[in-house]
């Protein structure tokens, strides 16, 4: 039977009918090693937005229900995109230009900049979905080391907007009181100043947010949590190996790996392909871009285990190690047990080298 060319095809089809969790395997690879992972305020109209404000007032319309978000409950995957898109671009007023927007279940909140300084984040503006009120503030204490955060520090306040990255796919906003509570809803929507979907200088999000063109798991894309089961692990500051999670089936997972490159003007993308060995007499040698199983990556090592079960008894299946060498996985060693007939062995025969 040829397993390894029908097996993630069987997959799929167990993940239509909908097959029950088996057991998960009593065994792993040898070789197998751990993965990484207010103050002042000025009108929004106010042609002075770029003078230093001289008072500090925080203007609250609905004091009770503008304070602070109350906690929702968990929601789907965030959409992202440029802030190009934000339908209502005159939101921040005169003089000022939006840098990011965020939405949750409750509120809409706009994170204005000057005009004359558009990269700097300044102005917080949040409205009720309701229609009951909102609430503007200027930053007082802005930290512009925190990349995957715009946090405001105002009177003992902290306001803070999350943005999407592989290590936070589920970002919130969150509001952090003068003694310590804090109350925080999921981002639902994400919009950001200069990002095309979601940030080129995330490589999860970017390959997410690209995967159809870049022809990654292509019909085989069942991740309805866009993302889950997907990472990104640092090879060094300009390379990432990023991992897409196609689908997942009763008892392992179909994935897909592809080398990001930070170049400019855009990141470049290497699909990466695996060879394995095809039952047969003598076993045939394939190569494909997916890979079935339960891989693991070794960031130090730059290699990459996976052990694949043909059926969930685990009686049968195949192990691998790949080096990533240059922009390629390399196979280094690969066993496989072929036959499924309910005998367990420690370590599965050697099929190559």
């Amino acid at each position: 039977m040829l397993r390894q060319i029908s097996l993630i095809s069987t997959m799929m089809t167990m993940v239509l009918l909908g097959c029950a969790n088996q057991d998960p395997p009593n065994s792993a690879v040898t070789n197998a090693a751990n993965g990484s992972t207010a103050q002042a305020v000025s009108p929004t109209g106010s042609s002075k937005a770029d003078s230093t404000p001289q008072s500090t007032v925080i203007k609250v319309t609905d004091t009770k229900k503008t304070a602070a978000p109350s906690s929702a409950n968990k929601t789907k995957a965030i959409a992202t995109g440029n802030i190009a898109d934000l339908p209502d671009k005159e939101i921040c007023g005169n003089n000022r230009v939006a840098y990011a927007y965020g939405e949750t279940s409750s509120f809409l909140v706009y994170i204005c900049a000057d005009a004359s300084t558009p990269d700097i984040p300044r102005y917080y503006m949040s409205r009720n979905k309701d229609g009951s009120g909102g609430l503007e503030i200027e930053a007082k204490d802005y930290n512009p080391q925190k990349s995957d955060v715009i946090e405001f520090n105002n009177g003992g306040y902290l306001y803070a907007i999350e943005a999407p990255t592989s290590q936070n796919p589920e970002p919130v906003m969150r509001v952090t009181f003068p003694n310590g509570k804090v109350n925080e809803e999921q981002l639902l929507k994400y919009l950001a100043s200069g990002k095309d979907g979601s940030s080129n200088n995330d490589p999860l999000a970017y390959v997410l947010a690209n995967r159809e063109k870049l022809g990654i798991c292509k019909d085989d894309f069942r991740d309805s949590n866009s993302g889950m089961g997907s990472r990104a692990f640092k090879l060094t500051d300009k390379r990432y190996l990023v991992q897409v999670q196609c689908f997942l089936a009763a008892y392992q997972g179909a994935f897909e790996y592809v080398l990001w490159i930070d170049e400019s003007p855009q990141p470049r993308v290497i699909p990466m392909e695996f060879d394995a060995f095809q039952e047969g007499t003598p076993p045939k040698r394939i190569t494909s871009r997916s890979i079935a199983g339960m891989p693991r990556v070794n960031v130090r090592s730059q290699t990459m285990t996976n052990f694949t079960k043909f059926r969930g008894l685990g009686d049968c299946g195949s192990s691998a190690l790949y080096k990533l060498e240059g922009d390629r996985m390399v196979l280094q060693e690969y066993r496989a047990k072929y036959e499924c007939d309910g005998k367990y062995v420690q370590d599965f025969p050697v099929i190559y080298p």
